[in-house]
C-alpha cells in the first residue's frame, strides 16, 4: 500500500537518490536514540492517559522504520493533517477540553510522536531531542516523590546521549560509549544545578497550573454519612507529615482538625453555610481564590472573644499531600501567619486555592485553649438543630436519660459514654447497612460501627437534649518518628470525634470511639482491628502489613526517612526556608553577600571540574613502533625542522633530508623502517619478523649516522 510507483528509470533513480540522501542524514545509531528517548519519556505516562495515544505511537515507530528501510514514503500532507486533527478529537472526546493539564499533556506527546514522520534531517532529529527535554518534565507535574525524579534523571542522561549520538558516524553502534559520555556531562552539571538551586531567588509561579479534572479527591470529603471513614481508612497512602519542634505530644492528643459538620440532612452530616461559618453574624464571607483571607489577626480583631488562650503552645510543621480541597489539617486551636491561608468562625483552616500540589505550612496550636465561652446565640442555633422526624427510640431513650440525671449536661455526657462502653459495642470496618432510622438501628440493634456512626449518634444523642455539639473530621494519632521528631499520618488514620459546648467551657472534644475501643486511640487502627483482622486487608502486599518482620520494618522506615527529607529539604524549598538558610549562613542577608557566595561557588566548581580533567587525562598509548618514530621526530626537532601536525613520514623525510643532508641516509633508513613495521601486511606486531625490525629500528634511532661525504 505505502510503496512507491515504479516509474521510468531516470526519474525513479533520481527518487531513490533523493530518499537514500534524506535517510541517510540520520545515523541508524542516532534513530536508534531517538527510538529510545521518545520510549522513555512515553512510559511513565502510560496508565494515564487514553490507550490510542500508544497505538500511535507503536504506528509512528513501525512507519519511521519503514521509511528508514526504504519501504516506505513519507506520509502526504493531507495524511499529516488528519493525524493531527484525529489527536485533537481524541483529546477532546476523552477530556472534554483541548486547554487544561491532562490534554495538554496529551497533545504535546502527539505532537512530539508525530514529529517522527516528518523527520528528514540532523536538524529535525536536533528538534526531537530538544522536544524530549522539555516533554519529560511534564510527568513532574503528576508526581516529585523520589522514583519519579530519579527516573527523570536517567531520562535526561539518554536524551543527552542522543545528543552525543547524533554525531557518531552510520553504521558505529558505540551505544556504552555515548550512554557513558552523557551521564558523565550530566554528573558534571550536578554541582552548578544544586549550588544555583540553594542560592538563585525563589519565585513563586507565573502561572497556575490546573491539576486533572479527573483525579479523584483524597482524604476526609466535605461531608460524612456513616460508613464513608470505613472506606477511607482501607487506603495506606500517605495523608502529611508534621515536624514538632519539641517534644511530640502523646498518641492520645493527637486530634488533627480538618473539618466541622454542623447540619444534618438525613443522614449525611455537612459543613455549615459559609456565610455562618466563615463570618458570624456579619454575613461576610470568607474571599477565595486570589481575594484576602481571613488571617489570624483579623478572627481576634472580627471575634475577639472567640478563645482565651491558655497552656502551652505547640509549634510544628506540616507537609500535606494534594488532597485537592480548600482546607487544610491541625490540632486544636491554630495560629498561622502565612497570608495564603485563612481561618474560619470555627477554626478551621483555608487554603487560597484547593490543595494540589504539596504543600508546607507552620502552625502553632494552642490546644488547651478556651473556645467559645460565651456562645453566640446564631452558634447555638446552628449545633442544636435536629430534624423532627425519625428515630423515635432513641428520642425517647435520650429524653429518658436527660430526665435521670436532671438534665445536666456533664453527667448526661458520661451516661451515654458508659453506655456505649458497658453494652456490646463494636469497633469494625465492616458494619452492617442501616436504613431510615439509622441511629435507631446502630443504637438498640447493630451496635457495630466504625468512628463515624459513633460520633454521629453522640452528636444526635447531645441535640435531642438541647446541647450544643458537633462533628469534627480528620485525622488520630499518627506513626511516630522519634528520631527526626515528627509524625507520619495515613489515610487509615482517618477519624471522628465530637464536640460539645459546656458552660464555662466552651467547645470540649468528646471521643466515643474510646469508650468502645480505647486501642484505636492509644496504639492506632491496626491494634484495634487486630481480632477482626481486616486491618489494610485490600492492600495484603502494604509494608505497614510486615512491621512484625524486622527488616521489612527497617527498610520501610528508612525509605519514609528519605522521603521526609526530599519533601522538606528539596520539595518543599521556599523562599521562606531559603531566607531562613542564608541567616543562618550569613548572620545578616545581603546581596552582596548572597552574589559573593555564588560567585565563589561557581567559581570553586569550575576549578575542581578543571582539576578532575586534567587528572583524569590518560597519556595516549602508542605501540613500541610509533613510540621509536617519535623519539627520531624529537632528534629532527632539536635540528630544527619539526614535524608538522598530519605531516605523512614520506613528506617529513623529504623536509628533513634538505635540512640536514648529512643524515639523509639514516634518515631514509629509518622512515622505511617504519613504514614497513606500520602498513606491510605482513608483519604482524608480535610476531619473529616483527620483533626483528623492531630491535633494528630501535638501534637506528639510538645511533644517528651521518652520511659519507
Amino acid at each position: 500500500m505505502f510503496r512507491q510507483k515504479s516509474k521510468p528509470s531516470s526519474q525513479s533513480g533520481k527518487t531513490h537518490n533523493q530518499r537514500t540522501i534524506a535517510v541517510a542524514s540520520i545515523p541508524r545509531t542516532s534513530l536508534i536514540w531517538l527510538f529510545t528517548t521518545q520510549a522513555l519519556v512515553l512510559l511513565p505516562h502510560l496508565l494515564r492517559i487514553p490507550y490510542w495515544v500508544g497505538i500511535l505511537a507503536v504506528v509512528c515507530g513501525c512507519w519511521r522504520i519503514m521509511i528508514f528501510n526504504g519501504r516506505w514514503s513519507y506520509p502526504a500532507r493531507w495524511l499529516k493533517a488528519l493525524l493531527v486533527i484525529g489527536a485533537v478529537t481524541g483529546t477532546f472526546l476523552n477530556y472534554g477540553t483541548i486547554v487544561g493539564l491532562e490534554a495538554g499533556v496529551v497533545l504535546l506527546l502527539c505532537t512530539f510522536l508525530l514529529k517522527l514522520l516528518e523527520m528528514k534531517n540532523q536538524r529535525d532529529a536536533y528538534l526531537v531531542v530538544f522536544l524530549s527535554y522539555f516533554v519529560i518534565v511534564t510527568q513532574l507535574l503528576y508526581s516529585q516523590a523520589i522514583p519519579s525524579a530519579a527516573y527523570t534523571f536517567f531520562t535526561l542522561v539518554v536524551i543527552t546521549s542522543a545528543l552525543v549520538g547524533l554525531h557518531q558516524q552510520q553504521g558505529t553502534l558505540e551505544l556504552k560509549k555515548t550512554l557513558r559520555k552523557g551521564a558523565v556531562m550530566m554528573l558534571q552539571a550536578v554541582p552548578l544545578m544544586v549550588l544555583l538551586f540553594i542560592f538563585i531567588p525563589r519565585l513563586g509561579p507565573i502561572w497556575s497550573v490546573e491539576l486533572p479534572s479527573q483525579k479523584a479527591r483524597s482524604g476526609v470529603s466535605d461531608q460524612m454519612t456513616p460508613g464513608d471513614i470505613a472506606e477511607l481508612s482501607k487506603s495506606d497512602a500517605l495523608a502529611f507529615r508534621a515536624t514538632f519542634t519539641d517534644t511530640i505530644p502523646p498518641q492520645n492528643q493527637l486530634y488533627w482538625r480538618g473539618i466541622v459538620l454542623s447540619e444534618l440532612m438525613g443522614r449525611t452530616w455537612r459543613q455549615a453555610s459559609r456565610e455562618l461559618t466563615l463570618a458570624g453574624r456579619t454575613g461576610q464571607d470568607l474571599k477565595l481564590s486570589g481575594n484576602p483571607l481571613i488571617t489570624w489577626r483579623d478572627q481576634f480583631q472580627r471575634w475577639p472573644n472567640a478563645v482565651k488562650k491558655q497552656g502551652q503552645a505547640l509549634n510544628y510543621t506540616v507537609i500535606l499531600e494534594p488532597t485537592q480541597q480548600n482546607w487544610l489539617y491541625a490540632l486544636a486551636v491554630p495560629q498561622i501567619s502565612n497570608v495564603d491561608i485563612g481561618v474560619t468562625r470555627d477554626f478551621t483552616l483555608i487554603a487560597r486555592e484547593p490543595v494540589r500540589l504539596r504543600q508546607q505550612y507552620k502552625v502553632r496550636s494552642y490546644p488547651s485553649s478556651l473556645v467559645d465561652v460565651e456562645l453566640p446565640h446564631w452558634l447555638r442555633r446552628q449545633n442544636v438543630q435536629l430534624s423532627a422526624f425519625g428515630n423515635p427510640k432513641t428520642r425517647t431513650f435520650a429524653q429518658q436519660l436527660w430526665d435521670d440525671v436532671e438534665q445536666k449536661p456533664q453527667l448526661y455526657i458520661d451516661r451515654i459514654l458508659q453506655y456505649f462502653n458497658r453494652q456490646p459495642f463494636y469497633y469494625t470496618l465492616k458494619p452492617p447497612t442501616l436504613g431510615f432510622n439509622s441511629v435507631d438501628e446502630f443504637l438498640f440493634t447493630s451496635r457495630r460501627g466504625f468512628c463515624a456512626h459513633y460520633a454521629s449518634t453522640f452528636v444526635y444523642l447531645m441535640r435531642i437534649a438541647g446541647i450544643p455539639a458537633r462533628v469534627i473530621a480528620g485525622y488520630q494519632g499518627g506513626e511516630r518518628n522519634t528520631t527526626n521528631n515528627y509524625v507520619q499520618v495515613r489515610q487509615f488514620d482517618a477519624h471522628a470525634w465530637a464536640e460539645v459546648w459546656l458552660e464555662d467551657k466552651g467547645w470540649v472534644r468528646v471521643d466515643p470511639t474510646a469508650s468502645v475501643a480505647p486501642e484505636r486511640i492509644q496504639d492506632g487502627l491496626e491494634a484495634a482491628l487486630a481480632e477482626e483482622g481486616s486491618f489494610l486487608e485490600d492492600t495484603p502486599l502494604s509494608p505497614i502489613r510486615f512491621k512484625h518482620i524486622g527488616w521489612i520494618n527497617r527498610l520501610r522506615l528508612e525509605w519514609d526517612m528519605l522521603e521526609y527529607r526530599w519533601q522538606r529539604f528539596v520539595l518543599n524549598y521556599n523562599q521562606d526556608q531559603q531566607m531562613e538558610f542564608f541567616n543562618q549562613l550569613f548572620g545578616t542577608f545581603s546581596w552582596y553577600k548572597l552574589a559573593l557566595a555564588l560567585g565563589g561557588g561557581l567559581g570553586a566548581i569550575i576549578i575542581m571540574l578543571g582539576v578532575w580533567i586534567i587528572f583524569r587525562r590518560q597519556p595516549i598509548k602508542y605501540d613500541p613502533a610509533t613510540r621509536l618514530y617519535l623519539k627520531f621526530c624529537q632528534w629532527g626537532r632539536k635540528q630544527g625542522c619539526q614535524r608538522l601536525t598530519g605531516e605523512t613520514p614520506i613528506h617529513y623525510l623529504q623536509r628533513l633530508q634538505q635540512h640536514v643532508p648529512y643524515y639523509s641516509a639514516w634518515a631514509q633508513r629509518v622512515t622505511d623502517n617504519f613504514v614497513t613495521l606500520q602498513y606491510n601486511p605482513d608483519f604482524e606486531e608480535g610476531e619473529s619478523l616483527y620483533q626483528k625490525e623492531l630491535v633494528l629500528l630501535k638501534k637506528l634511532v639510538r645511533h644517528p649516522v651521518k652520511s659519507p661525504r
